[in-house]
């Protein structure tokens, strides 16, 4: 399972790349058609679907690594007053409900792109197949979801280790406190 996690995250990072790449070249389109719009009063014909296009491409592959960072928008003002476990709680059925939503998203964004494909959708100025562009975000949307899949696996496995450790500490405790009691009896026996 190990393995699994590890390609999971090697692909976020190839997914991170890749939206900062989307960004960059966002904001080099966005530069180029305002000073050629400015300068020589030539803008870029169909800038604004390309730059809607690389939104797109970088919100969608931007999702995993933001999750594993921890920057999505979270409310949590009435859950810090509540007790650790109800908070593990809460937190075990917000990432199930989640991981839920987004494999349903997936799904959906998939069946969009299958209709789009066989409709034959282009984009208005660029003529640009917009079905390839969904089926990446249904893809992004997949990775994300098994993220939040990993989260879940990991915090049964830590939850576990950590009753182990524990159970291991009282087991240490019971021991000394057994030998205590046996160092007692021995010096009652003595007097």
């Amino acid at each position: 399972m190990n393995s699994f996690w590890f390609f999971l995250d090697k692909v976020q990072d190839y997914m991170k790349k890749g939206a900062a790449a989307c960004i960059v070249v966002m904001a080099a389109i966005t530069c180029s058609d305002i000073f050629l719009r400015a300068a020589l009063n030539y803008p870029i014909f169909g800038s604004e679907e390309l730059v809607s296009i690389f939104a797109i491409l970088a919100m969608g592959l931007s999702l995993p690594y933001s999750h594993k960072q921890g920057v999505h928008i979270g409310v949590e003002i009435i859950t810090r007053l509540f007790s650790k476990k109800s908070q593990a709680i809460i937190h075990f059925i917000t990432n199930t409900l989640s991981a839920i939503l987004m494999t349903i998203i997936s799904w959906r964004i998939f069946i969009f792109a299958q209709v789009g494909s066989q409709s034959g959708e282009n984009s208005m100025n660029l003529q640009i197949p917009m079905y390839y562009f969904a089926y990446i975000l249904s893809v992004c949307f997949f990775i994300f979801s098994l993220f939040i899949v990993k989260d879940l696996f990991l915090f049964f496995t830590e939850t576990n280790e950590m009753r182990a450790v524990v159970n291991n500490k009282q087991e240490t405790n019971k021991l000394d406190n057994n030998k205590i009691e046996i160092k007692k009896l021995g010096d009652n026996n003595k007097r």
